[in-house]
C-alpha cells in the first residue's frame, strides 16, 4: 500500500512538473511576440537620441544608444539588419543609400543642426582672434568652413572634439570656440564658475541660411517598412508631438521625464542643462519628402552630387 502510495505521489509530481513546462512554453511564444511588436531602434546620444524621449518613456519599443558614427554605419551596412529604424548623421545615411550601399531610406529630418560660437563677443571673430574648431573634415568642420568663409579670426582645427574646444576656451587657450549644443550651454556655465562670461557670439545654423541644415534624420530598413509602416507613423507621430509641445520658457515637464527615463540613456550633461538649451538643439521632426531639396544641398558639401532612391517612399 506505502508502495502505491509512493508511485502515486511520484507519478503526481511527474505529471504536475509536466503541467509546468507545458505551461511555460505556451507561454514563451507569447512574450516572444510581445518583444517582437515594438521597433528596435538605434540612434546616437546626444541631441538626435532626446527626439525619442517619449518614445524611451513610453517602453513599447526597444531603444539602444551609441557614441560616435563608427556603430551606426555598421548597423547601416549590416547585411543582415538588426533594426527598424537607425537614427544617424543625414549625410552619413544618405550617402549610403545613394551609393546603394544599404537598405536604410531616409523617412524623416530629426534635427536641424546645434553648432555655435561660444566667446565673449562678437569681436572674437575678427583679426587678431583665434577660434578653437573640432571635426574639420566632419559636419562640424564643413558646415563651418562653408558659412564662414570669410571669417578674419583665426581658426585652429587642432581638437578632436568639442569637448577638447570647450577646454581650450575655458583655459584661454582661444578666444571662442565651435561647439555644439548642450556642450555650448556647458560650457557657458563652466565659465562663469571660472569667473568667465561667455555666451553665443553666433549661430551657425543661421549663418549657414535658412532654418540651418538637416544635420541627423530617420531612416528606415525598406525590406520591412511595408510591415512595420503603421508602427513607424505611430512613432513619427510621438516623436513630433512630443518635441513641438517642449515648453521652452518652462522646461520643469522635459527635465522630469529626462531624471525618469535617465540622462545617462542620452549622454547628456544633465537634464537641467537640456531645460536650457532645447531650442537650440533645432530638434524638429520634418518628413523628408518635403525637404529633399535642403537634404539634396546639404549632401554636395560631402561630395553627394545626386540623392535618388535616398528617401523612404
Amino acid at each position: 500500500m506505502n508502495m502505491k502510495k509512493i508511485i502515486c505521489a511520484g507519478l503526481a509530481v511527474l505529471l504536475a512538473s509536466g503541467c509546468s513546462a507545458q505551461s511555460s512554453e505556451e507561454q514563451q511564444p507569447q512574450e516572444q511576440t510581445a518583444e517582437a511588436s515594438g521597433l528596435k531602434i538605434l540612434s546616437p546620444t546626444g541631441a538626435p537620441s532626446l527626439s525619442l524621449l517619449p518614445i524611451v518613456k513610453d517602453g513599447k519599443n526597444t531603444v539602444e544608444t551609441v557614441e560616435g558614427a563608427d556603430p551606426l554605419q555598421a548597423a547601416l551596412v549590416n547585411p543582415d539588419p538588426q533594426y527598424d529604424v537607425i537614427i544617424a548623421p543625414t549625410n552619413l545615411g544618405v550617402k549610403l543609400a545613394a551609393g546603394g550601399k544599404t537598405t536604410y531610406r531616409l523617412l524623416e529630418v530629426v534635427t536641424w543642426g546645434n553648432l555655435y560660437l561660444i566667446g565673449s563677443s562678437e569681436e572674437d571673430l575678427n583679426e587678431g582672434h583665434t577660434v578653437a574648431a573640432f571635426g574639420e573634415q566632419a559636419v562640424p568642420g564643413l558646415v563651418f568652413k562653408k558659412a564662414y568663409a570669410d571669417i578674419k579670426a583665426d581658426v585652429n582645427f587642432g581638437y578632436a572634439s568639442a569637448q577638447e574646444t570647450m577646454a581650450a576656451l575655458i583655459a584661454g587657450k582661444a578666444d571662442a570656440a565651435l561647439l555644439a549644443e548642450p556642450a555650448a550651454t556647458a560650457a557657458i556655465a563652466k565659465g562663469k564658475e571660472s569667473g568667465k562670461e561667455f555666451k553665443v557670439i553666433s549661430d551657425v545654423q543661421k549663418q549657414w541660411g535658412g532654418s540651418g541644415f538637416p544635420m541627423a534624420g530617420l531612416f528606415v530598413e525598406s525590406g520591412r517598412y511595408e510591415e512595420t509602416k503603421a508602427m513607424i507613423a505611430d512613432l513619427v507621430r510621438q516623436m513630433k508631438e512630443y518635441t513641438d509641445g517642449v515648453n521652452a520658457d518652462d522646461p520643469s515637464a522635459l527635465i522630469e521625464d529626462l531624471n525618469a527615463a535617465g540622462i545617462e540613456k542620452f549622454g547628456v550633461p544633465s537634464a537641467e542643462i537640456i531645460g536650457k538649451c532645447w531650442s537650440r538643439m533645432n530638434i524638429h521632426v520634418t518628413d523628408a519628402s518635403e525637404c529633399s531639396n535642403e537634404v539634396a544641398e546639404f549632401l554636395k558639401v560631402f561630395g553627394v552630387e545626386s540623392i535618388d532612391g535616398a528617401i523612404a517612399e
